[in-house]
């Protein structure tokens, strides 16, 4: 066996170990973003009557704890009643009864399982007012406007979700990588030792 193929081997044989590193760790989905994937009343809608809730449905997971949704009727009123209530990738915001016609706002900032915080708005349009037969008033426990969610808590725990999942898999491959290629050398230099 010549020297050359014998510092070759080593070399390939920790290569071949990064690169099946590299195929195992899998994916998380921290490194993607949660973004709104449909709303009902849906952005630009123009509306016989207001609704009676805003239904957010997003692509990921949300955190119910950093879910926040603000609906501004004309005139820059609260049309919100009541906390979000929020199922996996759905958030239901429900509205207050006999809102007026005109154009609505509805703002939102969320974050996902995975930490990252998305916040954005959109608009639509209600032509007439709700009828009050048509309108179910929401019970007096949810008249309560909801509470605001600190942006320096939601953003800290965003940099702490993003960052850690990212360090933790680069740190393995790169452990693996360095215990791939001592292995190598330590079979070059063991078979060197034959000779």
């Amino acid at each position: 066996m010549t020297r050359t193929y014998r510092f070759v081997l080593p070399v390939r044989a920790a290569a071949a170990l990064c690169v099946a590193t590299a195929l195992l760790v899998p994916a998380t989905p921290a490194w993607a973003h949660n973004a709104l994937r449909d709303s009902t009343p849906a952005a630009n809608a123009r509306l016989a009557a207001a609704p009676q809730q805003i239904e957010l449905i997003f692509v990921e997971r949300l955190d119910p704890r950093f879910t926040t949704i603000a609906v501004t009727a004309p005139g820059d009123v609260a049309a919100v009643a009541g906390k979000p209530a929020v199922s996996g990738t759905r958030a239901t915001q429900p509205l207050k009864s006999d809102l007026p016609a005109g154009r609505y706002t509805v703002a939102y900032r969320v974050v996902s399982v995975d930490g990252h915080p998305v916040q954005s708005s959109y608009t639509f349009t209600v032509t007439a007012s709700a009828s009050p037969l048509a309108a179910s008033a929401p019970p007096a426990s949810a008249l309560t406007t909801p509470p605001s969610v600190p942006a320096t808590t939601a953003a800290s725990s965003a940099a702490a979700a993003d960052g850690a999942p990212s360090m933790g898999v680069g740190l393995v491959a790169v452990l693996l990588a360095l215990v791939a290629a001592g292995a190598g050398l330590l079979l070059w230099r063991k078979r060197a030792a034959r000779r």
